[in-house]
């Protein structure tokens, strides 16, 4: 191990070319902690691979951590660590934990040290660890900490550390590995060559998407299992007829192509009684408005879809049955956060898909929508299990399944959307509302946050980078920078901020149409954003190469078709090769 370390120092910043220890943590469930050290050494390309075999793992495994001796840096060394939704921090702490699970959109992080620079893509049991970045008394470490509390393994263990050189030793080098490595094995194709037969997802790539939240009941209610007696009233805030007078100010301040999303058309509004969808709402103006409103959208040019969920269940569904409810370890039925229609249910997303989604998608595609049809919460958390013995899944599974629901919005609606950017169904997600989620407070081990998912599927997926940059015209100077430099393709929402216990996540500024005075400045400020993408939108299709500090505050960003932006992030103007870059705006440069 010595001998092995002190070989490492003597190549800084070069990929590893011999045989590396890894160290493996077993704790069990009764706290007892036992390691073991096993030696691999890079492939012809520079891929180290970890493998623990499933059938030689001890039993009553509560965890397993995985760590290399090249994952691993001093406090005050050059270089730093990068987590799956971007968040990066150099190595200025003596000690402290950053901990992901829940938000890890993909299973690929990475460290830069003096030893060496690698991208390590989870490839077994992708979905059953957490990411722990810790310092302690000086030391940094990055494991992936496989959670199997209990448990057998149901695949083995598999960690592939890319081991980086060159020009491809930094977080955009690390981004690349795992595009390459999902383009490689044909999990997702890019976005040029699927718009070549999908007008719908050409479409999109070219505008900016609106969504309307139509109606709701109480949010969080006081009525936590509903009936037909206790159900609070729902409000109406954007009926059918009101909305096509936002379709009528859309033509009349020149906004020619939007994708409009509705939210909250279905029986009872937004989260109101699912998996229960129709009759379509009568108090926003029922079947008959509805479809009046499609053929009225589209007539003029706009691509109008809507929201569904198939993962969410309240008891006051028409269809409400615990049978399709996933089921815990020990039995036990699985349920969230109380929202509008009471105590809500995680249905199996096996469950969702044999008793819904096929049938339920294609009623819904007969009112006449056509476009990325959004699916609630699918992708913004980690694929789920079921303990139910009679649909039992494991999250890999759990991950098929909801592959298959997004893969049959594809085919009925002419695409797909979800709520996030987690990755185990690239290939069936066209739109991801937002990529990552940004956590309340900073983290003090990390410095910022890099496009790193971008790096990975611009050109691949479409998306916003952070529910933050909704409405991005009327926030903060630095939130409307940051969706341009991260690539985002800009969604406005009229009542974002409906929520009663002030939890406006994604923003306390909104849109409104209460009034004529109202919709037409909320359109105005959505036509500031469609012109502003009109001028960028040609960039949709290009990957996302290189993100990098060009100097304090100012942050470049290179395509693969060559052009460059510049973001400056300073309160001054910055000269880059002989232009200017206004303080906190963006220049693009393009190819010479």
């Amino acid at each position: 191990m010595k001998r092995a370390s002190v070989s490492l120092m003597c190549c800084a910043w070069a990929a590893i070319s011999f045989a590396t220890q890894i160290e493996l943590t077993y704790t069990f469930t009764d706290k007892r902690v036992e390691k073991k050290t096993l030696t691999a050494e890079p492939d012809a390309k520079g891929v180290l691979a970890v493998r623990v075999r499933r059938e030689e793992l001890p039993a009553g495994l509560a965890s397993v951590t995985v760590l290399p001796e090249f994952a691993s840096a001093k406090t005050g060394e050059p270089g730093y660590f990068v987590m799956p939704n971007g968040e990066l921090g150099t190595f200025h702490e003596q000690n402290g934990e950053r901990t992901a699970r829940n938000y890890m959109p993909m299973p690929v992080f990475g460290m830069k040290n003096p030893r060496a620079t690698f991208a390590a893509i989870v490839t077994g049991m992708p979905y059953e660890f957490t990411l722990v970045t810790k310092a302690k008394d000086g030391v940094y470490t990055i494991v992936p900490r496989f959670e199997l509390a209990g448990r057998p393994a149901y695949d083995d263990l598999a960690v592939d550390y890319h081991l980086l050189s060159g020009e491809a030793a930094d977080y955009s080098g690390m981004a690349r590995a795992y595009r390459n490595y999902q383009l490689g094995r044909k999990a997702c194709v890019p976005l040029k060559e699927r718009m070549k037969t999908r007008p719908e997802l050409a479409y999109a790539a070219n505008s900016i998407e609106v969504r309307i939240r139509q109606g709701w009941k109480p949010m969080p209610t006081c009525v936590t299992n509903q009936t037909r007696a206790t159900e609070p009233p729902m409000k109406v805030a954007v009926s059918f007829d009101r909305v096509g007078d936002i379709l009528d100010e859309f033509s009349r301040q020149g906004i020619a192509h939007a994708e409009v999303c509705l939210v909250g058309w279905n029986q009872k509004g937004h989260d109101g009684r699912f998996p229960e969808v129709f009759p379509v709402e009568e108090q926003l103006g029922g079947e008959a408005k509805l479809r009046q409103l499609i053929k009225k959208a589209q007539a003029m040019g706009f691509q109008i879809v809507c929201h569904s969920n198939s993962s969410d269940a309240y008891m006051i569904a028409d269809t409400w049955d615990a049978e399709y409810v996933i089921k815990k370890p020990d039995g036990a039925v699985s349920s969230g956060a109380v929202y509008s229609g009471g105590r809500m249910y995680d249905v199996c997303p096996q469950r969702a898909y044999e008793r819904f989604a096929p049938k339920e998608l294609r009623s819904i595609a007969d009112l006449g929508f056509r476009g990325l049809h959004y699916i609630d919460v699918l992708t913004v958390v980690q694929p789920r299990a079921c303990y139910d013995l009679r649909h039992p899944i494991n999250r890999n599974q759990g991950a098929a399944w909801v592959g298959k629901i997004m893969g049959t919005a594809q085919e009925v609606f002419g695409g797909s959307a979800s709520e996030g950017g987690h990755d185990f169904c690239c290939g069936q997600l066209d739109y991801a509302l937002y990529a990552s989620i940004v956590p309340p407070k900073p983290h003090p081990m990390v410095d910022r946050f890099v496009p790193f998912w971008q790096l990975v599927y611009h050109g691949i997926i479409l998306a916003n980078p952070f529910p933050t940059t909704c409405n991005y015209t009327i926030k903060d100077e630095a939130s409307r920078l940051m969706l341009n430099e991260f690539g985002g393709r800009p969604f406005f929402y009229f009542y974002s901020n409906y929520r009663d216990n002030n939890d406006a996540w994604m923003g306390k500024e909104d849109l409104t149409c209460g009034d004529a005075s109202a919709l037409k400045a909320s359109v105005a400020k959505i036509k500031e954003g469609y012109d502003e993408y009109s001028a960028l939108a040609a960039l949709q299709t290009e990957f996302m190469e290189r993100h990098e500090a060009v100097d304090k505050d100012v942050y470049r960003v290179v395509y693969s078709n060559g052009v460059e932006l510049i973001a400056n992030y300073r309160r001054v103007a910055f000269s880059y090769q002989d232009k200017t870059v206004p303080p906190m705006q963006y220049l693009l440069v393009e190819k010479k």
